[in-house]
């Protein structure tokens, strides 16, 4: 018998939390209507602004953008780690611990923020007036949109407290609403300043502005969250800053390895293969980012919750919740994979034109390196939560390396799809071979077992989706993205209906329409476990 995120675990009906697998379900859906009122707005406005600024204007802007891109590196790992000591604290119901958390990394964040503010400030005083090709009133400018930048991330580092608190108390839905908001306000406001005739500089005041004046919304919403929060520089503990570091300085060196992955492809295309190469390699990286953005919504929420498991040495949840959060995370990406790879072609054509035909095959191995990115994020959330995080941040270093060795190696030979290879091989084999054995280890989980529980569902409704893409390939002709939505449509409710169906066993598909309906009918279950 077993606990779990779809077993609606009893240590989660606590008074402020008396409703887990709505929080999981509005949490993800609200998150999702996030990333496509972010998607619309950019579509929209990015032709928008470019042709209202000029493209030189724009490029200023992007390129302060870009050198404070960095400065997130100074969060150090703290943002998981104290959501971490938070949700261990509020498990053992001690309010008095939380806020010293909170005090004291008010005034760790403050003492960043005024570093990250510094560190724009020199930017701007002796790095941009040495800059290439760039006149006075260009480095002025340039200059002014840096400092308005710089202030909003310096004032931002602290803020993030509040956001820490309402994550480990799971009030995903709130806060993913302020940012709803948030996105559409700014995405008016950008729209009325450009209409108006106004230039960068104004542009990116009024959205400092907004974004300075959006922290009171979520403060608020913190306060509401946990309505004994008291901050105070007085309750500053070096005891608690030891215990975060010791944690979060792993996550440090996972965060550098993603930003370095991030931008890595990219140096090695532009010195074997030439700018434009990087250009059309972007199109692939794009399009895996949205699969990913798709399909890892879900996983996001699962590390207070694992924490909180974790916290209670609840091994039976953790292993219900490894199987659960993974089954669900490799049906999500399995399905928008299969429809990446059956019409990805079209996509690239109908969206960019021709020319870009040769992102396809790079396309093909990102995405399928994403399934692996998506599927196995559960049990690196439990890796995390479980305090095997050093273990996390070897092999994040060690894919790096093998990344840029095997990348380097493979593009004058290979082109794109040897830099997508380099990047997609040793991510799934360190996954494959040593976390995701590793995450079953830690809760006691068999290998085998958890192959046959995850992976089985996705296989079977495989087979129906691909028979159904084939056909729709050979009998369909796509002459607009509307029609290459609608076949996507298609294939994703055969591949959905098939993992219902077929793919979960008849208790299992009982078990998941019962944790909806008492999530959305708010009902605790008298018996909180089943067997999976």
């Amino acid at each position: 018998m077993e606990r779990g995120i779809a077993g609606l675990h009893p240590l989660l009906f606590e008074p402020h939390m008396t409703r887990p697998a709505w929080n999981l379900l509005t949490g993800t859906l609200t998150r999702y209507v996030l990333l496509f009122v972010n998607i619309a707005i950019g579509v929209f406005l990015m032709p928008f602004t470019m042709h209202h600024l000029g493209t030189a204007q724009y490029g200023l802007w992007m390129l302060a953008a870009s050198m404070t891109a960095y400065l997130q590196l100074l969060d150090l790992g703290y943002g998981n780690g104290l959501v971490r000591q938070l949700t261990q604290a509020d498990a053992r119901g001690d309010e008095e611990e939380m806020n010293t958390i909170l005090s004291t990394f008010m005034v760790v964040y403050s003492a960043i923020g005024a570093i990250a503010l510094t560190a724009v400030a020199v930017l701007a005083a002796f790095v941009l007036p040495r800059f290439p090709n760039l006149s006075p009133a260009e480095v002025s400018t340039a200059q002014t949109v840096l400092i308005l930048l710089g202030i909003r991330i310096a004032i931002a580092f602290p803020m993030s407290v509040f956001g820490a608190v309402t994550t480990a108390r799971q009030r995903f839905t709130l806060t993913g609403w302020i940012a709803v908001a948030i996105a559409i306000l700014q995405g008016a406001a950008s729209y009325i300043v450009l209409r108006a005739g106004y230039g960068v500089i104004p542009l990116v005041a009024v959205s400092t502005v907004i974004s300075i004046s959006t922290y009171v919304a979520y403060a608020a919403a913190a306060r509401d969250t946990f309505p004994a929060m008291r901050l105070s520089p007085r309750r500053f503990s070096t005891i608690q800053v030891r215990e975060v570091t010791a944690f979060s300085l792993y996550l440090f060196l996972i965060s550098i390895a993603i930003h370095v992955g991030t931008n890595v492809d990219n140096l090695i295309i532009g010195a074997y293969l030439g700018t434009t190469a990087v250009a059309v390699y972007t199109v692939a990286v794009r399009l895996a980012e949205y699969q990913r953005q798709l399909c890892g919504q879900f996983s996001g929420f699962l590390f207070p919750l694992v924490v909180r498991f974790d916290a209670s040495r609840d091994n039976e949840a953790l292993h219900a919740t490894l199987l659960d959060g993974s089954r669900i995370a490799l049906g999500l990406v399995v399905g928008v994979t299969l429809c990446l790879i059956a019409f990805g072609r079209q996509v690239v054509s109908l969206w960019m034109g021709p020319g870009f035909g040769e992102s396809i095959a790079p396309l093909y191995v990102l995405v399928l390196a994403g399934v692996i990115m998506v599927g196995q994020g559960p049990a690196g959330t439990i890796l995390l939560a479980a305090g095997r995080h050093r273990a996390v941040a070897a092999a994040s270093v060690m894919d790096i390396l093998l990344n840029i060795g095997l990348s380097v190696a493979l593009a004058p030979r290979y082109g794109l799809a040897g830099v997508a290879l380099g990047t997609a091989l040793p991510y799934a084999v360190l996954n494959v071979v040593v976390l995701v054995p590793m995450a079953c280890r830690t809760v006691n989980v068999p290998l085998r077992r958890f192959a046959a529980v995850v992976i089985t569902p996705s296989l079977v409704a495989l087979l129906p989706a691909v028979s159904v893409a084939v056909l729709l390939r050979s009998a369909v002709t796509p002459a607009s993205f509307v029609i290459v939505l609608g076949e996507c449509a298609v294939v994703g409710l055969v591949y959905v209906g098939a993992f219902c169906g077929f793919g979960l066993r008849p208790a299992d598909r009982a078990r998941y329409v019962g944790a909806v309906r008492r999530a959305t009918t708010g009902v605790t279950p008298q018996i909180a476990h089943s067997e999976l």
